[in-house]
């Protein structure tokens, strides 16, 4: 999804996978704040394309069909990689860092190679948050805010996100504000809050 992607962190000796961690198998299950409303998102197996190592997590909810984004961890920073196993994206975009200090960044590109890929541009800060109690547990977390504009005119999309992720977990909390075109007066607000992980079952 889109409107939950796009991230830049900070935080002082730590790696991007220790806030992203990715165990094949894993379902986290989070609910919409106001509502019954859940969806999920499961790590697939990774994949070795040209070399490079890329991780699948597809997101699903009730009613709605599976959308599937390949990714990619480096030691400072994840990348989203392409929503398209066909079609990857040119250039990987941010979806977060990690640094010393606060971090902000900008990014330019396409949704995916070809006529079809929709442009994209991103600006986004982060910093580290103290700690959250997480499913009975305290984390240290980082707090990203991110604008993100997709397409372009009166069909273009732009998401205005505030997300929480937890060392060891990964994505906790989001708040996600969508405004289609310059339609300000009819954005959608939304919240989702991590409720639940289901492990992969250890082979025998």
């Amino acid at each position: 999804m889109i409107s939950m992607l796009i991230l830049a962190v900070t935080l002082k000796a730590s790696t991007a996978g220790d806030f992203f961690p990715l165990k094949p198998g894993s379902t986290f299950t989070y609910e919409e704040k106001g509502s019954s409303v859940q969806l999920t998102r499961t790590i697939g197996d990774a994949l070795d394309m040209g070399g490079v190592t890329v991780t699948p997590i597809t997101d699903r909810t009730i009613g709605s069909s599976a959308a599937t984004t390949y990714y990619r961890v480096d030691s400072d920073q994840v990348l989203i990689v392409g929503y398209d196993v066909k079609h990857m994206m040119v250039t990987p975009m941010p979806l977060f860092k990690v640094g010393s200090d606060k971090v902000t960044w900008d990014y330019s590109g396409t949704t995916k190679t070809g006529p079809e890929g929709e442009r994209l541009l991103a600006r986004g800060e982060s910093h580290a948050a103290g700690q959250r109690e997480v499913l009975g547990k305290k984390v240290d977390v980082i707090e990203v805010k991110q604008q993100t504009l997709l397409g372009v005119g009166m069909s273009s999309e732009t998401f205005e996100q505030k997300m929480i992720f937890g060392r060891g977990i990964g994505l906790i909390e989001w708040t996600n504000k969508t405004t289609l075109g310059n339609n300000k007066k009819k954005s959608n607000v939304s919240t989702y809050r991590l409720i639940d992980i289901q492990e992969p079952k250890p082979s025998r």
